[in-house]
């Protein structure tokens, strides 16, 4: 393995990450290769595995960080609101999540297809973190008075579900209204308690 200082460490991931997301995002993921993105990142393509299993471990990197962003913002919103837990509220978060994910094509690519492999061949961590920190931020909303159906799994794997399904949608107006309306009726169906505000 060659010799980096951990800046120069910090330098090539944050590299890698940066030159991955724009390839992604401009290309698609099955038509970029570990091979462009170190060529993107001007290194050595045997680097590349010095700090990512394979494409797919990259791809996941990105996405969780994207994620932990929305997610962020999310809980802001959450202490805004946080007087008010009745489905519309919950509607109100989730079209914010849908937004952002559909301003992010790196996100808004992961179809059903795509999650599989990703699932088969990014380290099980990369994994575990996007799972956990979507249980985390379904218990966070539940611990701040939101009150499900259902138990917190099955509420996050039926969020999960419905948001690979946005790789669907082809960003028209009315596939956009048809996934708000998809939003609001789960909204409506997972919140137990529907409260004024």
């Amino acid at each position: 393995m060659p010799k980096f200082t951990a800046t120069e460490r910090e330098k090539i991931f944050s590299l890698l990450l940066e030159k991955g997301k724009t390839l992604f995002n401009e290309k698609g993921f099955y038509a970029v290769t570990a091979e462009d993105i170190s060529l993107a990142a001007g290194i050595a393509k045997g680097t590349f595995y010095h700090f990512f299993d394979n494409k797919e471990h990259l791809y996941m990197v990105i996405n969780n960080r994207l994620q932990a962003n929305i997610f962020e913002f999310l809980l802001s919103m959450l202490e805004e609101h946080k007087s008010c837990h009745n489905a519309e509220t919950f509607y109100r978060m989730l079209c914010y999540v849908m937004e952002k994910f559909i301003e992010n094509p790196l996100i808004m690519n992961i179809d059903a297809q795509l999650w599989e492999r990703i699932v088969a061949k990014a380290p099980k961590s990369c994994i575990d973190e996007n799972n956990d920190r979507d249980l985390e931020l379904i218990s966070m909303l539940e611990n701040s008075g939101f009150m499900y159906r259902y138990s917190l799994e099955i509420t996050t794997k039926i969020l999960q579900m419905q948001f690979i399904q946005l790789s669907y949608l082809k960003h028209e107006t009315q596939d956009i209204e048809l996934m708000k309306i998809v939003l609001k009726a789960l909204s409506e169906h997972l919140i137990q308690e529907e409260r004024e505000c």
